[in-house]
């Protein structure tokens, strides 16, 4: 017997990646495989229901950890020391359940699959090219990369073409049988129709803030529409705040996190997906096994879902969004019932099972790469772990040195650059400035209100925020203040 073990960021979120995972495992052969998982960090949020048999590790950090900058620093910078500290040193082969973090523990002189779910863009824009040779590294170490969907190859063809020859299409799957299951259990939840239902964290990616104005073109048309938000996220005050500011409270409403979300998506007319990228999205799929046609961007795996758009639309514009979702509510939820029942066919999952035990067989059978691998135990290697004050590397070459540098946001960031600042000595700090100063009174530096900024003689302003759209939301608020723009400066944050 074979033993696999599977590496994710977190297997505790209750999103699509951990859903799939945990059908994954539940269904490989126990009697040629032994299974365990790790999960980088725990979010508390949903226990995966893995079968008995399957080895489940405590997680590398989790909410509230107070090591948790540390490690996850030491996994960009110091990664065989975490996986020497973390990682079991006795399996036959190790899958990344995606890239970045999960794929840089996977060890050295090991038979590795890089398991990929979404497209890696990314790593192609400006101030991430750390990242993308960091990417490029673990890629070298491994003998397979799953591609779930068209998309996701195209991209890793062209940000890592010497990876090619590696790459394998496996596009997702569901347990069809089970979610119909599930979906004909009891809940408390009722819709009213018609009803359009967006499923999804609240996050920039899944971009919940553009179905709020898709919805309000929707119910200029169509009256009586409800729109459903299943899911959590940072951004929820934000969405509350567009559909109250749209008058929209009561035909907008938020669900939250539901445990078994498959009786709410059997009741609603339409799925909505706003998402920037996605590999190939499991709530469509489930959606379409409930036989609920879908609306989305263009995402990767939803052209393919589409069956030739009978089942599913996509598109660019909120007005083409708008215009196939009044499409759809005008039209029987019998009349997609066949054509839905035809595209899910085509993800069946005993194919998909065997699939992946194909590749599994096929790697495990092949030559160990040549490179002395390590042995080790947990917690040998935990005392060489080194803490620092800051995590976040400082953008070296966007000040010139010598010049006075105001330094704007006292977040995780912000300190960061603060402790680099003092450590260094390059640059001279005029003043330290938040929106929020009072929260960090009490704290090192002296935080004062923005309103120093008037008071200070200085060169630049840094603004040390980790997301663009709040870096360019201050840099608008600045310029309203008759800052020249060339004297506020911003870059994406490097871990």
């Amino acid at each position: 017997m074979k033993k696999v073990l599977f590496i994710i960021w977190s297997h505790s979120f209750g999103g699509g990646a951990e859903a799939l995972l945990t059908t994954i495992v539940n269904h490989l052969n126990p009697q040629k495989y032994k299974i365990g998982i790790i999960e980088i960090y725990n979010a508390n949020i949903k226990k995966e229901p893995v079968d008995s048999h399957i080895k489940v590790y405590d997680s590398i950090t989790w909410e509230g950890d107070k090591e948790y900058r540390k490690k996850v620093y030491n996994i960009y910078n110091a990664p065989d020391e975490i996986i020497m500290r973390y990682i079991p040193s006795d399996y036959d082969l190790y899958v990344s359940f995606n890239y970045q973090l999960p794929s840089f523990l996977l060890p050295s002189g090991t038979r590795n699959i890089a398991w990929i779910h979404g497209a890696v863009f990314d790593l192609a824009e400006n101030g991430v090219e750390r990242y993308r040779v960091l990417q490029s590294r673990a890629f070298d170490k491994v003998q397979k990369i799953i591609s779930i969907s068209d998309v996701t190859t195209r991209s890793i063809r062209e940000l890592f073409p010497n990876q090619a020859d590696k790459i394998v299409e496996v596009y997702n799957s569901v347990n069809v049988k089970k979610i119909r299951e599930k979906a004909n259990e009891p809940t408390g939840i009722r819709l009213r129709n018609p009803a359009v239902i967006f499923v999804g964290r609240f996050d920039e990616n899944k971009n919940p803030l553009r179905m709020v104005d898709i919805f309000r073109q929707i119910f200029r048309k169509e009256k009586n529409t409800h729109l459903y938000f299943l899911g959590k996220g940072e951004l929820e005050t934000e969405v509350r705040d567009k559909a109250a500011e749209y008058g929209l409270q009561e035909w907008v409403h938020f669900l939250g996190y539901v445990e078994n979300p498959f009786p709410v998506i059997k009741q609603a007319d339409v799925c909505c997906m706003t998402s920037k990228s996605e590999g190939f999205p499991m709530s469509l799929l489930e959606s379409v096994a409930l036989h609920v046609p879908f609306v989305s961007t263009e995402v990767g795996g939803a052209r393919i879902l589409s069956n030739g758009e009978s089942c599913g639309k996509l598109f660019r514009t909120n007005e083409e969004a708008v215009d196939n979702i009044v499409e759809i509510l005008g039209t029987s939820k019998e009349a997609f019932a066949e054509k839905c029942e035809e595209s899910i066919r085509r993800f069946d999952l005993d194919t998909y099972i065997s699939r992946i035990e194909e590749l599994f067989d096929e790697v495990l059978a092949s030559e160990l790469p040549n490179v002395e691998r390590g042995s080790w135990e947990t917690g040998q290697y935990a005392d060489r772990l080194e803490d620092r004050n800051y995590y976040y590397r400082f953008p070296d070459g966007l000040i010139e040195s010598g010049k006075k540098v105001i330094l704007y946001g006292a977040g995780d960031i912000g300190k960061n650059y603060y402790h680099y600042i003092k450590e260094k000595k390059e640059w001279n700090l005029a003043a330290w400035v938040d929106v929020a100063a009072e929260k960090y009174e009490d704290m090192e530096g002296g935080v004062k209100g923005i309103d120093a900024i008037a008071q200070t003689e200085y060169d630049v302003i840094l603004i040390a925020v980790m997301e663009e759209k709040t870096a360019q939301a201050i840099r608008m608020n600045l310029s309203a203040r008759g800052i020249s723009d060339d004297r506020i400066l911003w870059m994406t944050p490097v871990f």
